[in-house]
């Protein structure tokens, strides 16, 4: 009888002891994580043991280069190319930047958070204000250091008296901290410095690296030549489809690598012109949506809880799907009965770990008009689909709680609208980049449609007591416009902080 055999393949090193070992390997070029994809790519069809695969690769890297590139682009079996993994550190780059590159929700992002870190007014110029616009937009900039500067002490001292029962230790004294510098940094704008872990498989970095390099914005495309440059360097054979005149010369075939930008460049010319001509900022009549806040609920699967408890009895009997759904019209005749089922089926949940599968099944589309600074947060939420619209001033701005508590509230609304005016110069030189002025406060609209196991997620994370209050706010609002239209399926949707105490409640025990 075989016994089960695992070996341990490979794992991520810092760069720096790759390079060390690079001057003392005798075969450097083989230190890279091809040969671990192209051993993989073999097995399908190669019956010899894995661990002889990738030997084979090791020894001879070239051939292995050469099955990479047939394997993955001429076969088009591109999920091999998952089997490598490069970290990068991403460095003094914009917050709007961050936005363009996170909007990739398979990589893995680690930010520095202006939460917890002091702003030093550090920020992005971007290429496209380097001429007459550059001292219009500098003058903005300065505007809004020098509020955020003056605005941090004050709030500092304002917390502080606030939660005196919080300076004891210097844990607390942290987070008192971290409450000013959250709200203070509501007057930075988006051009401000950031940085962050970027992790990535080589599929989904080729795929990033090609977005980046059809973005109309300059720093976003020089982003997308720093990754190509960096990781074509280490793997040639997998970070290949990037550039569509490189990939035509060399596969004799074209890439539209740019239909994801002319696309969308398309729509939104076409859709500003029907917005025009049918007056699209007209309230329509018939239409009405559940609305708490800055939430409204656009849209919901048919039946929420009825779907909910036919997915439950379907995937723990079996029933075929019209039995179950029988059985949840039954169950969902007397709530009690419907309540029931979930209470047994999430006896054993707890705050800690996910919602099972089984609440996939259920979709909830949101409306949401929140800040920058909201957004930031929002974006984390990856398992969602999220469509944004550009940041627009006249959408209104986000003032914290204690700003207005400080009296600071009419200095924020005069950074606000000269920001805004400011943005508006700057659109003549250049519509989109004009963002990177906008402030932390500033709002957009965007579109979430969220499942709901990511609603219960949303909730235990961002309606916990140490959430932002901005995202607790947002997240508070879509929860409960979701209840509303699904309350068995959302029974335990809590934050983390009252979870067990709601759960008591709801089991009796």
């Amino acid at each position: 009888m075989n016994r089960m055999r695992i070996a341990l393949a490979g794992y991520n090193l810092d760069s720096t002891i790759i390079e060390q070992l690079k001057r003392s390997y005798d075969k450097p070029e083989a230190l890279t994580p091809e040969t671990v994809a192209v051993a993989y790519a073999r097995i399908s069809r190669d019956p010899s043991p894995v661990t002889q695969l990738r030997q084979k690769a090791i020894n001879d890297v070239e051939s292995a280069r050469r099955s990479a590139r047939s394997i993955i682009f001429d076969m088009n079996h591109q999920s091999v190319a998952e089997h490598a993994i490069f970290n990068f550190d991403v460095l003094d780059v914009s917050r709007l930047c961050v936005e363009a590159l996170e909007w990739h929700r398979l990589c893995s992002y680690t930010e520095k958070s202006q939460r917890y870190q002091e702003l030093i007014g550090d920020h992005i110029m971007p290429e496209e204000f380097k001429g007459r616009a550059k001292s219009v937009f500098e003058n903005s900039l300065k505007e809004q250091n020098e509020l955020y500067e003056k605005a941090f002490p004050i709030l500092l001292d304002h917390f502080k008296q606030k939660y005196p029962d919080m300076l004891s230790s210097s844990g607390d004294q942290r987070v008192v901290e971290g409450y000013a510098k959250e709200d203070a940094r509501y007057a930075t704008g988006l051009a401000a410095t950031a940085q962050l872990g970027f992790t990535a498989n080589a599929r989904n970095l080729e795929y990033v690296i090609r977005c980046l390099k059809a973005h109309p914005l300059k720093e976003m495309r020089d982003l997308g030549d720093e990754f190509y440059r960096l990781a074509g360097a280490v793997a040639p054979s997998l970070i290949l489809l990037t550039d569509p005149v490189e990939y035509e010369k060399e596969f004799g075939r074209p890439l539209s690598e740019d239909h994801f930008t002319k696309t969308h460049a398309y729509a939104r010319e076409m859709a500003a012109e029907l917005v025009e001509r049918f007056g699209g900022n007209s309230e329509p009549g018939n239409v009405r949506y559940p609305t708490r806040g800055n939430v409204k609920l656009i849209g919901t699967s048919p039946d929420p809880d009825r779907t909910t408890l036919q997915v439950i009895l379907h995937s723990h009997t079996s029933a075929p799907a019209e039995t179950c759904a029988i059985l949840a019209d039954r169950l969902l005749e007397n709530r009690n009965d419907g309540e029931r089922l979930i209470r047994e089926f999430m006896r054993y949940s707890n705050p800690w770990e996910a919602a099972t599968r089984e609440f996939e099944a259920v979709d909830f589309t949101f409306e949401v008009v929140l800040s920058a600074a909201c957004f930031g947060q929002m974006k984390r939420h990856r398992m969602t689909t999220q469509l944004m619209q550009d940041y627009d001033p006249g959408l209104g701005y986000t003032y914290p709680p204690s700003v207005e508590e400080t009296g600071l509230a009419e200095e924020f609304k005069r950074l606000y609208e000269n920001t805004s005016a400011t943005y508006n110069k700057l659109t003549e030189f250049h519509p989109l980049a004009a963002q990177y002025v906008l402030t932390n406060g500033h709002r957009r609209r965007m579109l979430v449609k969220v499942n709901a196991r990511e609603i219960y997620h949303i909730s235990r994370l961002r309606e916990d007591i140490h959430a932002q209050w901005d995202i607790r706010q947002v997240a508070s609002d879509m929860v409960e416009l979701a209840r509303e239209k699904a309350p068995i399926t959302l029974l335990l949707a809590f934050g983390k902080d009252v979870f067990e105490e709601k759960k008591k409640e709801i089991f009796g025990t």
